[in-house]
């Protein structure tokens, strides 16, 4: 905890959205449902850090100031660079990407196409995120990932790269050397939810993002966008500058959204100041930015197209279920073995579900809650790889450095040695190894009283349960798991 805090105390931003940051009122947060979330707030852990994950910025051209609009015309009417002008993108050396990764996109630009048109004008507005509503995937979502043929199409139409152009993908967008990861998720029906498309070029990284009929869903909302006017289409623009990453440097963010011809647009890009200033870097990620809204927003003779990705009939079988009693759930015969026969505290609030997509995962939870205390039991059965990550989260038992919380006494990144600190907070256990002083060593103070514990188990036979208790005691915890080591 002491690191997530240390990350967002090193963040900074001007003194006018920190004085529309005091201004806000505080709401109480009602408890949110686990299920569906974004990967289990993966995605949205993700937004929250920002693109930054990925190693963002990288000082780009040296494009000049952005134009300033005339208040008395039509924002995309106005010339807002030198006709003669061409950006020149060769600062950043392409690197081939790794196999699988993506694909690095060649766009040059040609020097019969120098730029003759008018930069739209939009109204990056600074500001702050706030915490929108919870961010669920529809029932039965599935991803799937697309090819470079499939972008071209969006981009150009049914019948893909024209045999004329020597580019990967319209010169306009500026994407050359960026290398792409395309991919589309699905609602259990197979019509399109998202498309969405990360680019990464160096530090340089952009995320697009298109759902039909309406905005793309996100987790963070900025309230102080403003909006322009570009040939009929109201694009809402937003702009951050902060150290999102602790490396020291400001990443310039800007993004923006729109709705055109029924689908909803959001692309977001970062460029962080290495060096050749910060206006500069400004003004670069917000050029980069409005190349792609006058490309999507602007020529209405030559709107994206979707068809190709609309629909698809091959939906991978699924199955959401919620349980309202613990019996319910016992009824899953491939899970009992793994649930208590009778609830393990006396909590009326009790809540249940199973989650199921061939290939991909397979599991069921239930929890039992009381004000801020919860019991949490969920059962991944092997399907797909999906039981593949807690192995990395596995510990020795014998190095009781690696998971006892009673050798520690303050937060996990100032008190536990470097090499244990990943898999600390939840670490994974052998069913042969658990004990009821296993329980013990996992059990530490929780901040509204009592005792919380934290941990994975794995079977013999590749099923992981997951323990998430707080308000018991380690007694009852082990009551729990005991029957199951037998099975």
């Amino acid at each position: 905890m002491n690191a997530y805090k240390t990350y967002f105390d090193r963040q900074a931003i001007s003194q006018s959205a920190h004085d529309r940051l005091m201004a806000l009122e505080t709401a109480p947060v009602k408890k949110a449902v686990h299920w569906q979330k974004w990967g289990v707030l993966a995605a949205c852990a993700a937004l929250i850090l920002g693109l930054g994950v990925y190693g963002l910025g990288r000082p780009g051209p040296n494009i000049g100031p952005l134009p300033v609009a005339d208040p008395t015309a039509p924002a995309v009417t106005q010339p807002a660079v030198d006709p003669t002008f061409v950006p020149d993108v060769s600062d950043s050396d392409p690197v081939a990407p790794p196999e699988d990764y993506g694909f690095l996109i060649h766009s040059p630009t040609a020097e019969d196409q120098t730029a003759f048109f008018c930069i739209p004008v939009l109204s990056f507005q600074e500001g702050i995120n706030e915490v929108a509503a919870c961010l669920a995937l529809p029932e039965g979502s599935f991803y799937v990932e697309l090819t470079l043929e499939d972008l071209q199409k969006v981009f150009w139409g049914p019948e893909g790269k024209p045999e004329s152009s020597s580019a990967d993908l319209p010169w306009i967008l500026f994407w050359d050397g960026y290398t792409v990861q395309i991919g589309a998720r699905y609602d259990g029906n197979g019509d399109l939810w998202m498309l969405t498309v990360y680019g990464s070029k160096g530090l340089d990284t952009f995320e697009l993002e298109i759902s039909p009929g309406r905005l793309p869903p996100q987790c963070l909302a900025d309230p102080n966008g403003e909006s322009a006017d570009v040939n009929g289409t109201e694009v809402t623009s937003y702009y951050h500058a902060y150290d999102r990453d602790g490396d020291g440097l400001t990443d310039h963010v800007c993004t923006s959204e729109f709705m055109a011809d029924g689908y909803g647009y959001r692309f977001r890009n970062v460029h962080t100041d290495t060096g050749k200033g910060e206006k500069e870097a400004e003004e670069a990620a917000k050029l980069f930015n409005t190349y792609f809204v006058m490309d999507a927003a602007q020529w209405t003779d030559s709107r994206y197209y979707f068809d190709h990705i609309a629909h698809t009939d091959n939906i991978p079988p699924w199955e959401e279920t919620p349980f309202d009693t613990l019996t319910d759930a016992r009824e899953r015969a491939d899970f009992t073995p793994y649930l208590p026969e009778t609830a393990p505290v006396n909590w009326s609030e009790f809540h249940g579900r199973l989650s199921y997509q061939e290939g991909d995962h397979n599991y069921l939870f239930v929890r039992w809650t009381k004000m801020y205390d919860d019991v949490e039991i969920d059962v991944h059965l092997p399907e797909g790889d999906s039981t593949d990550y807690y192995h990395t989260q596995l510990v020795d038992v014998n190095v009781p450095e690696s998971y006892d919380w009673r050798l520690y006494d303050g937060p996990i990144s100032d008190t536990v040695p470097p090499e244990y600190r990943m898999a600390f907070y939840k670490p994974a256990f052998r069913a042969g190894d658990m004990s009821l002083e296993v329980v013990k060593a996992r059990m530490h103070g929780h901040d509204t009283g009592g005792e919380i514990c934290h941990f994975y188990v794995i079977h013999d036979n590749g099923t992981v349960v997951s323990y998430d208790c707080s308000g018991v005691t380690a007694e009852t915890v082990w009551a729990m798991i005991e029957p199951s080591l037998s099975r």
